[in-house]
């Protein structure tokens, strides 16, 4: 296997994961979402409100790049942003009713694009990849 193309292969798996859950979306009638929304949903349905920058910084992104996300998100009407009332510098974004109604839908796609990404991999590759990319996370900085 040639090792030099790790970027490449990386870049066609995000391609088609991508594919996959714009498909399932639209299979479902979901309007107003696209792929690089996941993770911002994730981490509200995971942990409720949260800072703009502190969102940001659990999901690997910059800070503007999330506040564009998110309003994309809010005109779709899946979050609402909020001035902190303790410090109302920081802008708390929080799932709407909307996005909660589409949890079960979101997991739905998750399970499904995760099944796939897996096949038949045994447990233990799984971790090996897991363990070689976060590796390349980290040289990348």
């Amino acid at each position: 296997m040639d090792t030099d193309m790790v970027i490449d292969r990386i870049a066609r798996i995000r391609e088609r994961a991508n594919a996959f859950v714009i498909a399932e979306l639209t299979r479902r009638g979901v309007t107003g979402l696209v792929p690089s929304h996941g993770s911002i949903l994730a981490r509200l349905y995971r942990q409720g409100g949260l800072p703009m920058g502190r969102l940001a910084t659990l999901i690997g992104r910059k800070k503007n790049t999330v506040t564009t996300l998110v309003r994309k998100l809010v005109a779709a009407g899946y979050v609402v942003c909020e001035k902190d009332p303790a410090d109302s510098r920081v802008v708390m974004v929080r799932p709407t009713e909307k996005a909660k109604a589409f949890r079960p839908v979101f997991e739905a796609i998750s399970r499904d694009l995760l099944v796939r990404v897996w096949g038949e991999m045994p447990e233990a590759a799984r971790r090996d990849l897991m363990a070689g990319l976060e590796c390349i996370l980290g040289n990348l900085g």
